[in-house]
């Protein structure tokens, strides 16, 4: 096909305006990724928001209760702190952190200015606004006066003299309930002992417990409070991620329990 000089013309400038439309489509697709991948850096805290509300959303459950059990001889506050905020961050309002020898229950101060520091650092200014409460027993209200705020979180922190030995104590008060004649042998059940626990310790029972270290036992973490507790391990709590933490919640939202059938 013979193309007259006008035609070839024609055809150049065309291919020339398709080169530059080309060229500014891949400019402008180089401008909106670096602006994407900018986000992060240029609103830290926005970023943050935005990402744990949609990890929260893409949950199937969050626990209400979240129990922590750690079996390592090396403790990490910053550690623990980080992962309080970022269950906080994904819905989780009460919190029992138990090591056997109690060392988190005597560094509860720098626990709080652990949580301080990893709230700047992690959250934004309005999931700033929750008040964190550390209770140093197992027998703490959570709720004073019997009210309930939706901005604060409660966390008890606990050891080996807060599981087996209160259940020792509970059993000591109930004899001497018989001997004063203010229960009757016959009407003390298991329901009875159970009512008996609940009224003495506030916290609802953990649906989540997170065990971290080799060990496979619960080092006498609260028994009566497990019956329906999802348990679930993992290596250390040293240097644990926000992406292994909502790893560890999705699992747990897979988890069917059947209650006995």
């Amino acid at each position: 096909m013979y193309i007259t000089d006008s035609g070839q013309y024609c055809l150049t400038m065309l291919e020339t305006k398709l080169l530059s439309l080309l060229h500014v489509l891949i400019a402008v697709g180089d401008f909106l990724r670096h602006c994407f991948y900018s986000l992060p850096i240029r609103f830290p805290y926005q970023w943050k928001n935005l990402q744990q509300k949609a990890d929260a959303r893409d949950l199937k459950k969050v626990p209400t209760h979240l129990g922590v059990i750690v079996c390592e001889e090396d403790i990490s506050l910053p550690d623990i702190a980080n992962l309080i905020v970022w269950s906080i961050a994904l819905g989780v309002s009460y919190f029992s952190i138990y090591d056997l020898n109690g060392y988190i229950k005597r560094k509860r101060k720098e626990l709080k200015e652990a949580l301080d520091n990893a709230q700047k650092k992690c959250l934004d200014e309005e999931q700033r606004k929750y008040t964190i409460v550390i209770h140093n027993d197992a027998e703490s209200r959570p709720h004073e006066n019997g009210c309930y705020s939706s901005n604060k979180i409660d966390i008890q922190l606990l050891s080996k003299a807060d599981g087996r030995q209160n259940l020792v104590e509970t059993t000591r008060l109930l004899s001497q309930q018989v001997a004063s004649k203010q229960r009757r042998l016959e009407d003390i059940t298991p329901s009875t002992v159970e009512e008996f626990i609940k009224e003495k310790f506030h916290f609802p029972d953990p649906e989540l417990i997170l065990r971290f270290g080799k060990g496979e036992c619960l080092f006498g973490f609260q028994p009566w409070q497990i019956r329906l507790t999802e348990i679930l391990s993992a290596r250390s709590h040293h240097n644990l991620g926000y992406s292994s933490l909502t790893d560890l919640f999705h699992q747990y939202g897979e988890t069917k329990q059947r209650f006995g059938r």
